[in-house]
């Protein structure tokens, strides 16, 4: 959970960006902070990076959270649930700050002028987190250094990758292209609906749209005529999917088309579906090409992280242990 949560904000600190701030910190030095917190691998790690990562993993969630809307997150039971994963949290991060870059070297990878020219300014929040420039500076090289390991070990000819005829065999046999005209049963606040007659009625409708449609009518016309899919507006070309990424009675009835051929309406709980399967493209694979890496190997960046992270030789000092939700801030750098 915490790498893949992490690694969500890869963006943000490349850009020097970050929506939510903890409480500001003043620039009075803090002597703890450099007392050893944990070794990995070897590497002496001191206690500062441990509290900045253990604020920095904090302000992840609830950035994640609150794109789901969540604003009291920390006043809830699933506030409490993270609460109690923090420290496993910035303990985990905390190595993989160290393990990549050993990973890095070890794949023969260099960063270039123009990677390390990708790194910003460093955000007040980061800083008030407890971020020094050079441990900004750490966090920022080992994201683009994971940007490439990542691409070294499941790109196109990866150390994990499956070949490309692998790679185009899964894509051929699991994946499906698909336009639909949506007759809604629903009513404008996205309910349901009940009336016996309006459903007989939109029924109806779906039956003679079908109609014309096998009788050779130009399906986008009738898209635009007749479709109440808004998602068909921002893919004009059809919906790419594989199983489970639609409602099941879409998915089943377009598998079952042959390409270029029209369904009878298909019903479903938003409504009749008539569709028509499209050939699959070359041009749109690679848009899913990571999702069948990771389906063939079972394998991506964020397990083969935890992999690293699990085979590491890590011993950490009682001071964790002292570090908590509520007095994060306290071990930092930098404290007020």
């Amino acid at each position: 959970m915490m790498i893949r949560s992490i690694r969500r904000l890869t963006a943000a600190i490349l850009a020097g960006t970050l929506l939510l701030a903890l409480t500001a910190c003043g620039s009075k030095t803090n002597d703890t902070a450099t007392q050893l917190a944990m070794t990995v691998n070897g590497h002496e790690v001191e206690v500062g990076v441990y509290a900045a990562n253990y604020l920095y993993g904090k302000a992840s969630i609830e950035n994640m959270m609150y794109q789901y809307g969540v604003t009291d997150l920390w006043d809830s039971e699933l506030g409490d649930s993270y609460k109690s994963q923090l420290g496993e949290i910035a303990q985990n991060q905390t190595a993989a700050l160290y393990l990549v870059p050993d990973q890095f070297d070890a794949a023969g990878l260099t960063l270039t002028d123009e990677d390390l020219s990708r790194i910003g300014e460093m955000d007040p929040s980061m800083k008030e987190m407890g971020f020094t420039d050079s441990l900004f500076d750490q966090v920022s090289r080992y994201f683009l250094m994971q940007e490439q390991l990542e691409e070294y070990y499941f790109g196109e000819g990866g150390a994990m990758a499956p070949d490309d005829a692998e790679i185009e065999s899964y894509f051929q046999e699991n994946y499906m292209r698909a336009k639909h005209i949506l007759i809604s049963t629903r009513d404008e606040n996205n309910q349901p609906l009940t009336d016996e007659a309006a459903l007989a009625e939109i029924e109806r409708k779906a039956q003679s749209v079908y109609q014309r449609a096998v009788a050779g009518e130009d399906f986008d016309t009738l898209i635009q005529e007749f479709g109440e899919d808004p998602g068909m507006s921002a893919n004009p070309d059809g919906y790419q999917f594989t199983e489970g990424d639609m409602v099941a009675e879409f998915q089943d009835a377009t598998k079952a088309l042959a390409e270029n051929t029209i369904s009878a309406p298909v019903q479903s709980d938003y409504g009749w579906h008539i569709i028509q399967r499209l050939p699959l493209r070359a041009e749109d694979r690679p848009a899913v090409y990571s999702s069948i890496v990771t389906a063939l190997t079972g394998m991506d960046m964020d397990s083969l992280l935890n992999q690293w992270v699990n085979e590491a030789e890590i011993t950490t000092e009682a001071v964790l242990s002292e570090i908590t939700f509520d007095n994060a801030a306290s071990y930092t750098y930098h404290v007020s």
